[in-house]
């Protein structure tokens, strides 16, 4: 776009991250304006407008991509929503920002992917841990050579417990689609270049065995074998009573890079009782920098400012790829090459 005005953008869902997102792009960007709000739950867009003091509140996101006056979109609706939204942003020439997952199926994906193509306009994806810290940084440290060759590679996402949601809510395979989807990002992103080949999966109702019946999954553990011959394992838990535990880890032929930490801070306290400290408990405190970093970045390209650096539609479909294979690993109780999936 070229232009020093600042990029008029629409939250579509008006959930829990989404209202985060939302005053991200009200409160926390000097060049991006919150123009509108749309979600289908009376009252809701409404509600968070108002505080956000954005003039427009809609309760049928078509109503978004109509309007003239908006010039990008971010979409943090429930993830089965993802793909028929941002095709029609796309459609209506809006750029578009997708949390994750970007679509459920392969064909879904391209589908995002075409239609961002086809109309021109700049498609990222919402995964955000690319911009924490300790994570850029450690992937600086990978592409340095620092570590060497990459040969053993480490993710894990922990959610903080308790763990009160209803298990019968949550729609099958979240743990792989909407989870674990981070990881294997993550693991794409570190060992950069290369590409999985073949991947084994074993996930439990660990957290909720009562639940198991219904198809809920809360703990699963994934290997994955790259063509550079790097191995990688990615795990996740609905339930750390601890806090929320996010971690990477590099093992090369000359060296090591951990990131994430699950304390707080490097405060640590000692009395009585022996030593503590405070630990994550929630995503948008541990990632707040990260959450605004990627949506900066988002504005920063859309606007002509820098280049685009990612997570891109190709990005978001290796990712399900590898979601897809633990899927069908999981059914199978067999390791499944990605090409049986996705050709990458």
């Amino acid at each position: 776009m070229n232009t020093k005005k600042p990029l008029k953008m629409a939250l579509i869902g008006a959930g829990r991250i989404g209202s985060f997102h939302a005053e991200t792009i009200a409160r926390r960007l000097h060049n991006a304006r919150l123009v509108a709000v749309a979600d289908p739950a009376p009252g809701a867009a409404r509600k968070l407008a108002d505080s956000l003091d954005c003039e427009l509140a809609y309760t049928d996101p078509q109503q978004v991509f109509a309007d003239p006056d908006v010039d990008a979109v971010l979409i943090a609706t429930p993830a089965r929503f993802h793909t028929p939204l941002a095709v029609s942003a796309a459609n209506a020439g809006k750029h578009v920002f997708c949390e994750k997952p970007m679509a459920l199926t392969i064909a879904e994906a391209e589908a995002v992917i075409e239609a961002a193509a086809r109309n021109q306009v700049q498609l990222q994806v919402g995964f955000n841990r690319r911009w924490d810290r300790a994570f850029s940084e450690g992937r600086a440290a990978i592409d340095a050579g620092r570590i060497g060759t990459p040969q053993l590679l480490r993710s894990l996402t922990r959610d903080p417990g308790p763990f009160n949601a209803d298990p019968l809510k949550i729609p099958n395979w979240t743990i792989f689609y909407e989870t674990l989807i981070h990881d294997f990002d993550t693991l794409l992103w570190l060992n950069a270049g290369a590409k999985p080949v073949e991947v084994y999966a074993v996930a439990d109702a660990l957290v909720r065995p009562d639940a198991k019946d219904s198809g809920h999954l809360d703990t699963a553990v994934v290997t994955i074998r790259f063509d550079n011959g790097a191995i990688a394992v990615a795990e996740a838990n609905f339930c750390a009573m601890y806090g929320y535990d996010i971690r990477g880890e590099a093992f090369g032929s000359g060296g090591m890079v951990t990131m994430g930490d699950v304390k707080k801070s490097s405060l640590r306290l000692l009395d009585k009782d022996g030593e503590s400290a405070d630990t994550w408990r929630l995503d948008t405190h541990h990632f707040v920098e990260a959450y605004t970093l990627q949506i900066q970045h988002f504005v920063d390209t859309v606007l002509g400012n820098t280049a685009f650096a990612g997570p891109s539609g190709r990005d978001a479909r290796s990712a399900l790829a590898i979601a897809l294979a633990c899927i069908e690993s999981v059914r199978s109780r067999q390791p499944v090459r990605i090409s049986a999936i996705a050709e990458l």
